[in-house]
Order: structure tokens, then C-alpha cells, then sequence
């Protein structure tokens, strides 16, 4: 089996699952600014989430294939668009870790983060918009690959949903609502379904899985 072949096909699974993994380590901190082994476990999972999230991206792009004109350019986009916010994600999440390995306690970690979005544009890029516009991105790529019957429409509403109600229960009630994890939970579906493709998917665009069975046919 391709080494890349099984990073791509398992970054569907690794990347929503490790957004749910994390929001359940939290839990007996509640979520708050705590260091101690419970913060450092659940912002190294997110860390390699996001990074799974980066690998799931291009995979995502290589199953769209050859695309031309508008698509060519929404796809391209979107893509890149997804690929800002992963970095943007994967160095709050380093910041995150080192805060919670090098304060005392929830204020000394509060000032550490004060003190990095004190520069112009971090809090921006790195803990609002920037963080933020992987979802949006991800949502436009599942249905611009539905457009394209690359993946199938069910696997972009189902992604889309989880992103809405993620959305919606983070900004209602707050990320530690099991709404968010109800979301997380959906997206990870959505995701798995994403990995798929679409059986009416182009030559040369087949699903993750499917490149797999070709590869240990021959």
C-alpha cells in the first residue's frame, strides 16, 4: 500500500476525530486555562489534528483533478483558503502548548496569551477570522466537489451540517456544549463520506479507497 495513499485515506478520519478527541480531554478541566496534563494532552491532539486537516486538504484538492476556467479558480481558492487556516490553527496550537507547559496558573497563561496578541494582526489571523475560515473553506471544497461529481451531495450536506451546528453551538452556547461535540460528531461523518468520492467521479479522480485497491491489485 502507498505510504501517501494510507496518510491521505486515514487525515479523513484523524482530523474531525481528533477535534472530538480533544473537546472530550478538556472536559475535566472544563475547558478552562489549566495547566497540567489534561490542557497539554488536548491541544496535542488538536495539533495533530490540524495537521491531519492539511493533509486531508490536498487530498481533497488531488481528488478534484483537472479542472478548468471558474472551477479551476474556486477550487484553487478554496483550497488555499483551507490551507491558511490549518497554519493559522497549527500555530495557535503551538502557543496554546507552550503556554500550558511553561505557566503556573491560569492568569500566567492568560498573560502569555495577552502577550502574543498584543502584535498587530495575531489575534486576527491566528485566534479569530484566520482560525476560523478552515470550516467555511471546508464546507465550500465538500460542495464544489459535489459540483464537479467528485464526491457525493450526501457527503457534502452531511459535512455541512456538521460545520453549521459546530458553528452554532460554539457561538450560542459556548465550546463546551455537547452541541459542539454533536457537530464535531457529524463532521467526522461528513468527512469519512468525503474520503469516499462519488462513483460517478472522473478517470484519474478516484475516491482515497480507491486508489488503495488499485494499488494493492497490482
Amino acid at each position: 500500500m502507498n505510504p501517501a495513499n494510507r496518510l491521505a485515506q486515514a487525515s479523513f478520519t484523524a482530523g474531525p476525530a481528533a477535534l472530538l478527541g480533544g473537546w472530550l480531554l478538556m472536559r475535566p478541566i472544563d475547558g478552562d486555562l489549566v495547566p497540567g496534563p489534561w490542557w497539554t494532552a488536548a491541544h496535542a491532539v488538536w495539533l495533530a489534528g490540524f495537521l491531519a486537516f492539511g493533509v486531508m486538504t490536498l487530498a481533497l484538492r488531488g481528488m478534484a483533478g483537472p479542472v478548468t476556467g471558474g472551477g479551476r479558480a474556486a477550487v484553487t481558492g478554496t483550497v488555499a483558503a483551507a490551507l491558511f487556516s490549518v497554519a493559522a490553527n497549527v500555530v495557535q496550537l503551538v502557543i496554546d502548548l507552550y503556554a500550558g507547559l511553561t505557566a503556573v496558573d491560569g492568569e500566567a497563561m492568560r498573560a502569555v496569551f495577552d502577550q502574543v496578541k498584543s502584535y498587530p494582526g495575531v489575534e486576527l489571523i491566528v485566534y479569530s477570522a484566520g482560525a476560523q475560515l478552515f470550516y467555511a473553506a471546508l464546507l465550500a471544497l465538500a460542495f464544489l466537489l459535489a459540483a464537479l461529481r467528485r464526491v457525493t451531495l450526501v457527503s457534502a450536506v452531511v459535512t455541512a451540517s456538521g460545520v453549521l451546528v459546530l458553528a452554532v453551538g460554539t457561538f450560542q452556547s459556548g465550546r463546551d456544549s455537547a452541541l459542539v461535540a454533536v457537530g464535531m460528531a457529524l463532521m467526522w461523518l461528513g468527512t469519512l463520506l468525503l474520503g469516499r468520492g462519488s462513483s460517478a467521479a472522473p478517470e484519474g479522480t478516484a475516491p482515497i479507497a480507491g486508489r488503495q485497491a488499485i494499488s494493492r491489485s497490482r
